[in-house]
């Protein structure tokens, strides 16, 4: 059984600060993570041995697209999955 996703965080994002024609006017850029001990979003810090994945959340009052940020142990490759 996979292990559940869990420590999840809110992320911040922004306007990316430089235009390309390879980068969508609408597409954000991740500044760092809510934390309550910070008042400026703080750098994200991956671990080695974790699985992440970002969560697409919508505020259910403003509707408002937030990121969330989870993570989970990860399962060590078994020889049969190598």
């Amino acid at each position: 059984m996979a292990r559940p996703y869990g420590d999840p965080v809110e992320i911040i994002t922004g306007p990316v600060p430089a235009q390309s024609p390879f980068i969508p006017t609408d597409a954000r850029i991740v500044v760092g993570v809510v934390a309550p001990a910070s008042p400026d979003p703080i750098p994200i810090v991956l671990l080695p041995g974790f699985e992440y994945r970002m969560v697409e959340w919508r505020h259910p009052e403003t509707h408002q697209i937030h990121w969330r940020l989870e993570r989970r142990k990860s399962t060590p490759l078994s020889a049969e999955d190598a």
